[in-house]
């Protein structure tokens, strides 16, 4: 039986879990701008709880993205020190898929269901996916991407047309009014959880899907130059981290 780790500051949460003898357990703490002081010491704490080495560990998964450029940039590089120091093979995760599951697991969906998360990108944009639920599994239906929020809105809408099952909105991506118009039962709490990320990452280990982290990069989905150029004119009030 795998023990993995996983950390994930995609978003204003900080968060890291541990699977451990097939139980899942998670330190995470909404704390925009503070992820770079936080995240080292949650690992440390949570290894030390659960009586682990690094050594001890399988793997690292970590959510690769979308999400905040910051917030990936500093988890990546966090996971790039754990995995160099201690020669650990690495599983990158959406952030979109760990959503979806995280819905997938809160209301214990029906077969054939499809999940549309969305986290709000800033400037006017938002990351979005669609995952269906196939044999208990969650398959991508739509690949995770970056649109303006009316371009997702029809995107979504074709897709919610032609589902079979059940469709779920998540994400406080879906606060934008095109995307809200569609459906007044959004969820917008559910966010990236390390909790979701390492339960998708044990899939991945078991499927032999380990990868060197030399060979990966966070999925970013916009470019560095826009980011820069966001960072020169948002406002104070901003809390992305």
């Amino acid at each position: 039986m795998c023990t993995l780790l996983a950390l994930d500051t995609a978003s204003d949460y900080c968060s890291v879990a541990l699977l451990k003898q097939g139980q899942v357990e998670q330190i995470r703490q909404q704390a925009p701008r503070q992820h770079t002081q936080l995240l080292l010491p949650q690992v440390d704490q949570l290894l030390q709880q659960q009586g682990v080495a690094l050594q001890d560990i399988d793997a690292i998964a970590f959510g690769a993205g979308p999400g905040s450029f910051t917030g990936l940039r500093i988890c990546f590089a966090v996971v790039q020190g754990l995995a160099y120091g201690a020669q650990l093979p690495v599983l990158p995760v959406s952030t979109l898929a760990a959503m979806a599951l995280a819905q997938q697991r809160a209301v214990d969906a029906p077969e054939g269901s499809v999940f549309f998360p969305a986290l709000d990108a800033r400037m006017s944009e938002v990351y979005w996916g669609a995952y269906v639920q196939k044999n208990g599994q969650l398959q991508t239906l739509q690949v995770d991407a970056l649109s303006a929020p009316e371009d997702a809105a029809a995107a979504i809408q074709a897709l919610a047309d032609s589902a079979a099952g059940r469709c779920y909105h998540i994400g406080p991506g879906w606060h934008y009014p095109s995307l809200a118009a569609m459906t007044a039962a959004a969820d917008l709490t559910i966010e990236p959880a390390a909790a979701d990320i390492v339960r998708l990452g044990q899939l991945q280990f078991a499927a032999g899907l380990s990868q060197d982290i030399k060979a990966l990069q966070p999925l970013y989905l916009r470019n560095e130059i826009s980011w820069e150029k966001r960072q020169r004119i948002r406002p104070q009030t901003d809390t992305q981290p």
